[in-house]
């Protein structure tokens, strides 16, 4: 029996291999269990998809949970970190919720297992959304500031999905109804307002526009705002919310940017004005407008209410055609971030499981269930593993630079007292309700903004 002890030991060593060679998991790990709450129900499903692929990947278990609605959410998040009792992995507001969570101290700082090159897989101008500006830091110190705390260079979270606003979604077979090409999306704002106007002239109650003007912001954010850029280029549209009255609302440019605007007062749906942007979005995909503005997260909505993103034709707002940014772009933003709570005990773990949640494969497939755009830049494979609503709805993204309209960047020209609900609100009595004239509502948020820097 001489040479047994080795020939066992060549069997367990071709066993062993054997079984390295049949599974590509990754045991790091192996056994554990995290918790991961998110404020998204659409997000549960694809992430339990996620969580069941990881496990297969490393035998780490991911149990996932929805608070809703934010509110909820948020509180549900304070109450439990009181008791130590916060969820491994949170999905929060980025840029936002997540610098308030980390100045509590209830989230952890992640700066130091984020590398570059985990980095730059983020679409550009979002991979530092979670981290915590000199600018950000300053506006903290401020009295009764919401994320005291904060300390400049923190982490606090990564990209998880991405979006932006000034997307206009249509009803297809109303399109087709009203004469239009349902195929071909209006290139300019005239053509764009031509369209409504046909729109309203086939079905006076059910074409136009609608969105959630209850929350007057969304007019004056998501229209407003990439229309003036669009016509007066970068430096004259971010003159409109400063200091020099001659070139701010008020002047000549404010004036001509709310013509612009109140071309659209003939063509909302019929009492959008009262109307949630969760009520608008239900409007729409009831059929009962022709088209919603939103964002690129407003497709997922609609699906949800039972409408077929197939039946929409989705396109970024035309700019006017004689205007200083004849392509508008769209820069993308950090919608929601992925962050690790400080009271985890299984932090390399959960670090983990963010890393696995933003790899180009499993961006594109959580992206692709939930119909929100990843934060992960997925490049040529975009198409490929997103399909193609969200593929066409990607390419609205534009890079950072003059034709591109970045509606995160409000916080460097606006002054800090700047109120947009006052300012939606005094745009809302022009458009739809009419109290207003385009010359008074000009006059008006000359006012607001002269007296945001005051």
């Amino acid at each position: 029996m001489v040479g047994t002890p080795r020939l066992l030991a060549a069997i367990t060593t071709s066993v062993a291999l054997l079984l390295s060679a049949c599974s590509s998991s990754d045991s790091s790990g192996s056994g554990a269990t995290l918790e991961m709450w998110t404020f998204k129900q659409t997000h549960v499903k694809p992430l339990q998809a996620a969580a069941a692929a990881f496990k297969a990947k490393t035998g780490i278990t991911v149990n996932v949970t929805a608070y809703t609605p934010d509110d909820a959410y948020k509180s549900k998040v304070m109450s439990a970190a009181s008791t130590k009792n916060v969820a491994d992995v949170l999905e929060v507001h980025a840029a936002g919720e997540d610098f308030v969570f980390g100045g509590a101290g209830i989230l952890a700082d992640i700066t130091s297992n984020v590398d570059s090159a985990w980095q730059g897989r983020f679409l550009k101008g979002t991979a530092d959304s979670g981290r915590v500006s000199e600018q950000r830091y300053q506006r903290s110190l401020a009295p009764k500031a919401a994320d005291v705390g904060i300390k400049t260079g923190q982490l606090f979270s990564v990209p998880f999905t991405t979006g932006t606003f000034g997307i206009v979604y249509a009803n297809k077979s109303k399109l087709t109804a009203a004469g239009l090409d349902p195929t071909k999306p209006p290139t300019a704002w005239a053509e764009f307002v031509s369209w409504l106007q046909a729109s309203v002239a086939k079905d006076a109650t059910g074409g136009g526009l609608t969105v959630g003007l209850k929350s007057s912001s969304t007019g004056f954010n998501w229209m407003l705002q990439p229309l003036a850029y669009a016509y007066l280029g970068k430096d004259r549209y971010e003159a409109l919310f400063g200091k020099d009255t001659s070139k701010a609302f008020g002047g000549a440019d404010g004036e001509k940017v709310l013509s612009l605007y109140d071309q659209i007062t003939p063509n909302w749906t019929p009492g959008s004005q009262i109307l949630s942007i969760d009520d608008a979005d239900r409007t729409f995909a009831q059929g009962k407008s022709t088209f919603d503005l939103g964002g690129t997260f407003t497709l997922a909505a609609i699906q949800q209410n039972g409408m077929n993103p197939s039946d929409v034709l989705a396109f970024p707002l035309p700019a006017p055609a004689d205007g200083q940014v004849a392509q508008l772009k769209l820069a993308p933003m950090a919608l929601t971030g992925l962050s690790v709570s400080a009271q985890t005990k299984n932090q390399d773990v959960a670090v983990k499981w963010l890393d696995f949640l933003t790899t180009a494969d499993q961006a594109g497939a959580f992206a692709k269930a939930s119909l929100d755009l990843p934060g992960v830049d997925l490049g040529d494979k975009a198409a490929e593993l997103l399909g193609p609503d969200l593929a066409a709805l990607q390419k609205a993204f534009g890079t950072p630079g003059p034709n591109t309209y970045d509606p995160a960047a409000t916080v460097s020209y606006q002054a800090p007292n700047y109120d947009q609900a006052i300012a939606g609100d005094a745009l809302v009595k022009l458009s739809p309700l009419k109290q207003e004239s385009v010359q008074a509502t000009n006059k008006q948020l000359g006012v607001i903004i002269a007296d945001s820097w005051k």
